[in-house]
């Protein structure tokens, strides 16, 4: 592995993620540092990888701060090789086991705790595959679909990861479908391809928990195969205008969600015809 390190102001943290999260990343960690600056880490499993990302994301320096800035200039970010071990072991002895929602209880595996009364239990999948459950678009994916789904509609994961979105909308009582690009850990119920595979007007909820980039592209796609709801998820703040800036009527925006720095946005199909523009 290797470990592309930014030393930044706290306030350019959003930018930057937002900057790596279009390269080949295989994980972000922070840490908070005792001068107020903030260590923001990218994780790359190639060289050439890592030095891409540091040769096209620089950070602020004197000629782009503005003269009244006092965040000083940072550091040049750093690239360090790391030896492999089992990182998502490492990573999973860390789970705990969180409320989601008012419906979700999810437990890492071999977790004995109990589930809350009135909650149903989801298993943090360990595994290569992104949508282990862990992280803050995910949880907010959950909570919108438990206000979304009935019982018999038709639900689809685009990006489905290991399945886990899947696996809530069967206990929310859909049949639950999923897609993704990457065969790694593929679940049961989906199938390595695209949006090019389902048939137009068939979904009734649909989620796309990925980055701002690929939710722009598979956005017109999506708006047609969905009939009723749809989940859009993965992205920052500051991104939020330019995913909603995709939804266009029959589409409209009913909900915007922020978790952790994390969006989530909600939108419906109306029942009623466009109106002429």
């Amino acid at each position: 592995m290797f470990r592309l390190t930014y030393t930044i102001h706290p306030d350019d943290e959003d930018d930057l993620v937002a900057n790596l999260s279009e390269h080949d990343l295989a994980g972000i960690s922070q840490y908070n540092r005792d001068d107020g600056q903030l260590d923001l880490i990218a994780w790359f499993t190639t060289s050439p990888a890592a030095e891409l990302a540091r040769s096209t994301i620089i950070p602020p320096t004197n000629d782009t701060l503005a003269p009244d800035d006092n965040r000083g200039v940072p550091p040049p970010p750093t690239i360090d090789e790391i030896p492999n071990q089992n990182w998502n072991a490492t990573y999973q002895a860390t789970w705990q086991p969180v409320e989601v929602g008012q419906r979700f209880y999810l437990a890492p595996p071999g977790d004995k705790s109990p589930t809350p009364t009135g909650r149903q239990r989801l298993e943090l999948k360990p595994g290569l595959a992104f949508g282990n459950g862990d992280h803050p678009t995910t949880h907010l994916c959950l909570a919108a679909m438990e206000q979304l789904l009935s019982k018999g509609d038709i639900f689809l994961d685009v990006g489905c990861g290991s399945g886990l979105l899947a696996e809530a909308a069967h206990l929310l009582g859909a049949s639950a479908l999923g897609c993704d690009l990457d065969p790694t850990d593929l679940p049961t119920n989906s199938f390595q391809g695209s949006l090019d595979a389902v048939k137009l007007n068939s979904i009734d909820v649909a989620v796309m928990n990925i980055q701002a980039g690929v939710l722009a592209d598979l956005w017109p796609h999506l708006a047609q195969i969905a009939k009723r709801h749809a989940i859009l998820s993965g992205f920052l703040p500051d991104q939020l205008p330019q995913i909603e800036a995709l939804i266009h009527p029959p589409w409209c925006t009913v909900e915007r969600k922020e978790k952790d720095g994390w969006c989530a946005l909600v939108a419906t199909r109306s029942a009623d015809p466009a109106p002429p523009r």
